[in-house]
């Protein structure tokens, strides 16, 4: 079982990691790399009740890094916290071909191999959220970890599905599809419930760290002991200021008539 200071210690490590990389986002003023819809600008300005073409440009900035701050988070739980903190494997892809059968479709959606103490191992395949998971993908994990079972029974003792934040309880049915459980529609999978098991919230980081009730309360201690020690505060906001001007700069010209938002002429900027 991982102690509160490995885990409190490596989060924090890695988290100072990752917001090094949210810094570096705003430092290089990556503002090309935003994909602006012109035919939602209208609708955002007075849905959100803006004033000015200043006030779109935060917006459209926060929605634009928030993205990258998601997609940024996933990848530091999946490729450095879960290996390098809670020791475990990361299906990468030079793993995947250096070891079969890890290197076959069924195992796609598998992310990380769980050694316990005692030599047991622990298929994991890891989701961000209730939503992560539609109807098609629920059958198609279904399919693939039935086939684990049956094609390949000594790899591991179980499946686990893993959901970082939320609760069980708060789950799509989706969750319950994967492991052959129908509730109402009748979908074609099969029973796994006695090899799959789905894992959430607490209860995640819980079985991840080996049976530690507060490991979710280590893993947030970790990450505020890095933002503490980062003091992204103090630059972020200059940083974002710059990024909103250079935004500003690029479009104002071809956004402002007479001093009022043309959104025709914006659209003409993007589309051409």
């Amino acid at each position: 079982m991982k102690s509160r200071q490995e885990v409190v210690s490596g989060v924090k490590e890695w988290g100072k990691w990752w917001i090094g990389q949210r810094r570096k986002k705003l430092e290089d003023q990556l503002s090309e790399t935003m994909s602006i819809n012109p035919f939602m600008m209208p609708f955002l300005f007075d849905y959100h009740d803006l004033k000015s073409f200043e006030d779109l440009a935060d917006l459209v900035i926060a929605s634009h890094l928030m993205t990258g701050h998601n997609t940024g988070f996933g990848k530091l739980i999946d490729e450095k916290i879960l290996p390098n903190v809670f020791g475990a494997q990361k299906l990468d892809a030079n793993f995947r071909r250096s070891t079969p059968p890890f290197n076959e479709s069924c195992f796609d959606e598998i992310d990380h191999v769980i050694t316990r103490e005692d030599g047991k191992k622990e298929l994991l395949s890891l989701k961000a959220g209730k939503w992560t998971i539609q109807l098609t993908m629920a059958v198609q994990l279904n399919v693939a970890f039935n086939e684990i079972r049956h094609r390949h029974p000594g790899v591991a003792d179980n499946i686990a599905v893993g959901v970082f934040y939320g609760t069980k309880d708060g789950l799509t049915d989706k969750y319950d599809i994967l492991r052959g459980v129908n509730r109402g529609a009748n979908h074609d999978v099969v029973d796994l419930t006695e090899h799959v098991h789905v894992y959430a919230g607490r209860e995640f980081w819980t079985w991840l760290s080996g049976g530690a009730n507060d490991t979710q309360e280590w893993v947030l201690e970790g990450i505020k002991q890095a933002l503490d020690e980062e003091k992204i505060h103090e630059t972020a906001s200059a940083l974002l200021d710059l990024f909103k001007a250079s935004v500003v700069e690029k479009y104002e010209n071809d956004v402002r008539v007479d001093g009022k938002l043309d959104w025709n002429k914006l659209l003409k900027k993007i589309n051409g």
